[in-house]
Protein backbone atom coordinates (compact mmCIF):
# COMPACT_ATOMS: atom_id res chain seq x y z
CA UNK A 1 0.00 0.00 0.00
CA UNK A 2 1.61 3.27 -1.02
CA UNK A 3 1.79 6.29 2.13
CA UNK A 4 -0.98 8.41 -0.09
CA UNK A 5 -1.07 9.65 -3.63
CA UNK A 6 3.06 10.28 -3.25
CA UNK A 7 5.06 7.69 -4.79
CA UNK A 8 7.74 7.02 -6.82
CA UNK A 9 9.11 10.70 -6.71
CA UNK A 10 5.30 11.81 -8.08
CA UNK A 11 2.11 13.66 -7.01
CA UNK A 12 -0.36 10.81 -8.76
CA UNK A 13 -3.70 12.26 -9.50
CA UNK A 14 -6.86 10.58 -11.52
CA UNK A 15 -7.11 11.42 -14.94
CA UNK A 16 -10.83 12.02 -14.99
CA UNK A 17 -13.40 11.96 -11.97
CA UNK A 18 -14.48 8.01 -10.89
CA UNK A 19 -18.15 7.71 -11.49
CA UNK A 20 -18.99 8.26 -7.93
CA UNK A 21 -16.91 11.20 -7.55
CA UNK A 22 -17.99 13.67 -4.77
CA UNK A 23 -17.90 16.55 -7.04
CA UNK A 24 -20.40 15.50 -9.26
CA UNK A 25 -23.88 16.82 -9.34
CA UNK A 26 -26.13 14.85 -6.82
CA UNK A 27 -25.01 12.90 -3.39
CA UNK A 28 -23.79 9.80 -5.58
CA UNK A 29 -22.10 8.39 -2.40
CA UNK A 30 -25.10 9.14 -0.21
CA UNK A 31 -22.31 11.49 2.64
CA UNK A 32 -24.40 13.90 5.42
CA UNK A 33 -24.99 17.17 4.68
CA UNK A 34 -22.39 19.04 4.85
CA UNK A 35 -19.90 16.08 5.03
CA UNK A 36 -17.96 17.63 1.10
CA UNK A 37 -17.37 21.11 2.10
CA UNK A 38 -15.77 19.83 6.08
CA UNK A 39 -13.32 17.79 3.90
CA UNK A 40 -12.38 20.28 1.38
CA UNK A 41 -12.63 22.80 4.18
CA UNK A 42 -9.72 19.89 6.51
CA UNK A 43 -8.04 19.99 3.41
CA UNK A 44 -7.48 23.30 2.58
CA UNK A 45 -6.58 24.45 5.91
CA UNK A 46 -4.03 21.68 5.94
CA UNK A 47 -3.04 22.36 2.26
CA UNK A 48 -3.35 18.63 1.73
CA UNK A 49 -6.04 17.02 -0.50
CA UNK A 50 -8.94 14.89 -0.79
CA UNK A 51 -8.12 11.01 -2.00
CA UNK A 52 -10.42 9.36 -4.41
CA UNK A 53 -12.30 7.05 -2.70
CA UNK A 54 -11.84 4.33 -5.24
CA UNK A 55 -8.14 3.88 -4.55
CA UNK A 56 -8.15 3.93 -1.10
CA UNK A 57 -6.98 0.07 -0.55
CA UNK A 58 -4.16 0.59 -3.17
CA UNK A 59 -2.28 3.12 -4.67
CA UNK A 60 -3.90 6.37 -3.83
CA UNK A 61 -4.40 8.77 -5.82
CA UNK A 62 -5.63 12.64 -5.27
CA UNK A 63 -9.46 12.72 -6.33
CA UNK A 64 -9.72 14.64 -9.62
CA UNK A 65 -12.60 16.79 -8.78
CA UNK A 66 -10.74 18.26 -5.38
CA UNK A 67 -7.90 18.84 -8.53
CA UNK A 68 -10.30 20.72 -10.34
CA UNK A 69 -12.18 22.90 -8.07
CA UNK A 70 -9.68 23.66 -5.28
CA UNK A 71 -5.89 22.45 -5.31
CA UNK A 72 -3.97 23.36 -2.87
CA UNK A 73 -0.72 25.53 -3.14
CA UNK A 74 1.21 22.54 -2.64
CA UNK A 75 -0.96 20.49 -5.39
CA UNK A 76 -0.31 23.53 -7.43
CA UNK A 77 3.58 24.07 -6.96
CA UNK A 78 3.69 19.74 -7.98
CA UNK A 79 1.83 20.46 -11.16
CA UNK A 80 4.27 23.60 -12.04
CA UNK A 81 7.03 21.64 -10.88
CA UNK A 82 5.66 18.52 -13.44
CA UNK A 83 5.66 16.25 -10.51
CA UNK A 84 2.23 15.29 -11.23
CA UNK A 85 1.08 12.48 -12.34
CA UNK A 86 -2.61 11.63 -13.92
CA UNK A 87 -3.36 8.22 -13.41
CA UNK A 88 -6.81 6.07 -14.98
CA UNK A 89 -9.14 6.11 -12.74
CA UNK A 90 -9.65 2.98 -10.83
CA UNK A 91 -11.55 -0.01 -12.23
CA UNK A 92 -13.13 -1.01 -8.89
CA UNK A 93 -16.55 0.89 -8.05
CA UNK A 94 -17.73 1.68 -4.83
CA UNK A 95 -20.62 -0.20 -3.39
Amino acid sequence: MSNGPYYGGMVHVQAQQCSTCIFRPGNLMRLDEGRVEDMVHGAVKNDSCILCHQTLDGKQAVCRGFFDKHATPSLQIAERLAFIVFVNPSKKESK
